[in-house]
């Protein structure tokens, strides 16, 4: 579900039926009221987001220009694009007054009638939506003049939504849906799809009832949710002050006590509270204080007024207060129903070792991790180790504390723990141990040849001691390997001096065992052995430990519905857990998924994702790089490809190398270019690299067809062959199908192109369906059969649009074009696919405007502002503004001219 969609199902639905009205010919108002936060503007964006074939039009109220008479009107007219001509010359000379363009007495019924034509006029061709946000900044000469036309709408095609913050103003005879806050459930849902990791239900709650379930004020949570003092919600984050160090000041001894004992609850449950006031000897009648003198409200819980003022208080505590309310927290909970917590706030209450409270932290760690997910488990292992006092115990805590923390993501948590644990007299096993672990670190860092051989290293070191976890650390390494690719040995030469022989059974086994025969002796011989393992994996819904490579192995066994299973479930359980370090390779290898299922959209919002989880650690480039390649923005395309290279030799990381190989051929395949895509594509198969190679095959072959290679392509498609025989899924079989027909003439070749789609028609991967059905439509075009061409050339166009491959897109419309029908038609390519805000910017960037000039004229902030033109550059396949104007039709170019 949509984040902006949660608990607010029944309003959308209500928006529909209102819009299916206006379609219909009956004029439609409905006004939009809750209080700031509640969520307005998305609503609105759902309500643009439900109105197919309806033509959108966005404006909003501006608080600094309430003051100015008829200033939203004139901003109404510019958004409708509004042509004052068309309007009766009374009502034009009375509109043009108000804008000062002439001179006159702007008299009010006129404007209200200029208004209803213009709102009318919006409807010429189809249906309208006319969206109105932050309606109580509307300055009160538009506002009665709006109110005026939409009474007015009768049988027009013609809805209009305001939405407003106000309890009453000119629309109050209107019908009005009411939003509020959100329920605890949706306030939860919300919470949880924004932030990653568990998080105690019990302080998901609190978090929702402090908001008082208010979109804005949750989301406002999600970084101290995802903070690493937050600890899956144990702990509690310290946050700005403000001014609130004077206030506390004024506080009397119980008071301050009183409401540093509520801030250090992050449950909110008023009879613990209640009790740990009798621990430090307050009397209850304080909290009635602090509650009357607006610091904390008592619901179900005890609540914060404001959701920040907990982290503030928290903060302004000294550490003998702090230690003081959580030793009295300790003693107040029960000792079975919450152990793990009764733990916590005594280890937050302990300065000293303490090898008791170590022992009972590290039992802990085991309910943490199911209370809250990984992040509650890395949190309680690392204060388990800081209070060990044995330094054998203590190191090899640290080092447990250390896997915790790697897998959350804190690297740099993981560094300092792993240097401690080295101080300790570490024995040999757990020497072996923090070897792999440090291995493990560099490979998060660079994921290249020394990462992989010293992971490789620390396995052989663990199959020498005969560790069980030699298996383990032997597919690490291999895993590693694959990252590297061909920047070094090759991932073959990691296979060759992989065990074949194991006692130990299992998928971490079978997938060695697997994995090596795919890199020692290639893709046939592994073939058997790899199905059933992944499959394995896949029904596995216990365990996320193999599913990245899982994933990349479905991919490469051909096997879309495996491969879209695995991805999925990668992204769940890694979000779910809170495993930090796997998300970014799950959220590639989904983006990879939703590229071929034809989901561009999807694909770029998780690109979106990688990049927000990645800006201060190595980078996830190849679903960006490959997307890029696919839509075939050449400029925005060939600068990746580029960056990527660069990237790739710098940190030495062979898989983004091969990647930005076959994101060129892509694109020079789409843009025609048979040449460059043969060079391309020779490149992506020259290592067997997982899953690359494969998809570099098919480039390859195409682009020796189309460039008079047949030696080249015959050779390719040999190789091919060998792999989809074995693998014999639609995808597989309908790939060599149609390699096969490119290299084929006559009947022949027209069978197989027909098999191909049967085969692709009944997988998901909807971009292939859509390319065998251009490449069949160019041959039947040279062939002489315009009327066939064109009815597989439109399938491919449309299909190819639709998905956002701009490149094949146009490829497949010039073909068209050349059977012959010349009636104009419209690429609805992602040209056509702006939002209403994207155009605007657009607009007055081509105009030549900066980002904080546009910012000023939108109300936007210039990084906002940034972020949309970053969309405007990526869907018009650009990387700069002078292209822009030129990718702008007139009408919009001129629009805020």
């Amino acid at each position: 579900m949509s984040p902006s969609l949660i608990g607010r199902s029944a309003v959308q639905r209500r928006l529909e039926d209102e819009f299916r009205l206006a379609r219909s010919g009956q004029g439609r108002v409905v006004v939009l009221r809750g209080e700031a936060g509640i969520g307005r503007s998305a609503v609105l964006d759902l309500a643009a987001a439900g109105a197919p074939g309806m033509e959108i039009v966005r404006t909003r109220g501006v608080q600094s220009e309430r003051a100015m008479p008829f200033a939203a009107l004139q901003q109404l007219c510019t958004t409708l694009r509004a042509d004052l001509t068309a309007l009766d010359l009374p009502q034009r000379a009375d509109v043009e007054a108000a804008f000062g363009i002439t001179e006159g007495h702007a008299d009010p019924y006129l404007i209200g009638l200029a208004t209803q034509t213009l709102l009318i006029g919006a409807a010429k061709d189809r249906p309208a939506l006319i969206l109105v946000d932050d309606a109580q900044w509307l300055d009160a000469a538009t506002s009665r003049a709006l109110a005026f036309a939409v009474r007015r709408l009768g049988a027009c095609p013609v809805a209009v939504v305001l939405a407003t913050c106000a309890d009453a103003d000119d629309f109050a005879q209107f019908p009005c849906l009411q939003l509020t806050g959100l329920s605890d459930a949706d306030g939860r849902a919300l919470l949880r799809t924004a932030s990653y990791g568990g998080v105690d239900e019990a302080v998901l709650s609190r978090i929702v009832a402090e908001a008082n379930g208010i979109p804005r004020d949750i989301l406002a949570a999600v970084d101290g949710v995802m903070s690493p003092d937050f600890a899956g919600g144990y702990g509690v984050v310290r946050g700005d002050t403000g001014e609130l160090g004077e206030r506390m000041g004024r506080l009397t001894h119980a008071e301050r006590l009183a409401l540093i004992l509520a801030a250090a609850d992050p449950t909110g449950d008023p009879a613990l509270q209640w009790r740990a006031a009798d621990v430090l000897g307050l009397d209850r009648h304080v909290t009635r204080t602090l509650q009357d003198e607006g610091w904390l409200r008592q619901e179900t819980r005890v609540l914060f007024v404001n959701p920040g003022v907990r982290s503030a208080v928290y903060s302004l505590a000294t550490s003998s207060e702090r230690e003081q309310v959580h030793r009295a927290l300790a003693a107040a909970t029960d000792a079975v129903v919450a152990r793990d917590r009764r733990a916590w706030h005594l280890a937050v209450a302990t300065t000293g070792p303490d090898d008791q409270l170590a022992t009972e932290l590290e039992y802990c760690a085991a309910p943490a991790r199911r209370r809250c997910g990984r992040a509650g488990e890395a949190a309680f292992l690392e204060r388990s180790a800081l209070l060990t006092c044995d330094a054998d115990v203590r190191s090899a805590r640290l080092l447990a504390a250390a896997v915790a923390k790697l897998d959350i993501g804190s690297a740099s948590s993981a560094v300092h723990l792993l240097a401690a644990a080295g101080l300790g007299r570490l024995d040999g096993r757990i020497r072996r141990y923090l070897s792999r672990q440090h291995a493990r670190l560099a490979f998060v860092d660079k994921r290249n040849v020394p990462a992989a051989e010293r992971l490789l290293q620390a396995a052989e070191e663990l199959h020498r001691a005969n560790d069980p976890l030699a298996c383990e650390g032997f597919l690490e390494a291999l895993v590693a390997a694959t990252y590297a690719g061909r920047l070094g040995s090759g991932t073959g030469a990691f296979a060759r001096r992989t065990p074949t022989e194991w006692t130990c059974d299992g998928t971490t086994r079978d997938l060695l065992v697997g994995l090596t025969a795919r890199f020692a002796t290639g893709f046939v011989s592994s073939h058997q052995l790899l199905k059933p393992t992944v499959r394995a994996v896949a029904a596995d819904q216990t365990s996320n430990r193999w599913l990245g490579i899982a994933s990349r192995i479905g991919a490469d066994l051909w096997d879309d519905e495996l491969w879209d299973k695995l991805t999925s479930r990668g992204v769940d359980l890694a979000r779910e857990t809170g495993s930090l370090m796997k998300l970014p390779f799950a959220l590639t290898d989904r983006c990879l998924a939703e590229l071929h299922f034809g989901n561009f959209d999807t694909a770029q919002q998780l690109v979106d994702r990688i990049d927000a989880l990645t800006t201060s650690g190595p980078t996830f480039p190849c679903g960006a790089l490959l997307l890029a390649g696919w839509r075939g923005a050449e400029e925005v395309a060939l600068a990746r490809i580029e960056a990527a290279r660069q990237d790739a030799m710098e940190r030495g990381e062979g898989i983004l190398l091969t990647t930005a190989a076959l994101s060129a051929a892509v694109l020079s395949n789409g843009l025609g270019r048979y040449d460059a895509a043969l060079a391309a594509a020779r490149d992506v198969v020259a290592e067997d690299e997982l899953v690359l190679c494969g998809w570099g095959l098919t480039e390859l072959i195409e682009a020796a067809a189309r460039s008079g290679q047949p030696a080249a392509a015959a050779y390719a498609l040999e190789a091919l062959a060998e792999r989809t025989r074995a693998a014999g899924t639609d995808w597989a079989l309908g790939l060599e199908a149609r390699s096969r027909a490119l290299l084929t003439d006559g009947p022949q070749a027209e069978r197989l192109y027909q098999l191909a789609i049967d085969h692709l028609a009944r997988t998901r991967v909807v971009v292939h369906l859509a390319r065998t059905q251009l490449v069949y439509g160019e041959w039947l075009r040279r062939e002489g059969r315009r009327v066939d061409a064109r009815v597989q050339l439109k399938a491919a166009r449309d299909r190819l649009a639709a998905a956002g491959a701009t490149a094949f897109t146009e490829r497949a419309h010039r073909e068209y074009l050349a059977t012959g029908d010349r009636a104009r038609r419209r690429i609805a390519d992602h040209r056509d696919q702006l939002t209403p805000q994207e155009t605007s910017i657009a607009a007055l960037a081509g105009q030549g405007l900066t980002n904080p000039e546009i910012g000023e004229r939108l109300f936007l902030s210039p990084r906002t502002v940034e972020y949309h033109l970053h969309k405007v550059f990526e869907k018009f396949g650009i990387s700069s503004r002078r292209a822009l104007l030129h990718k702008l039709t007139p009408d919009v170019a001129g629009e805020h001219g």
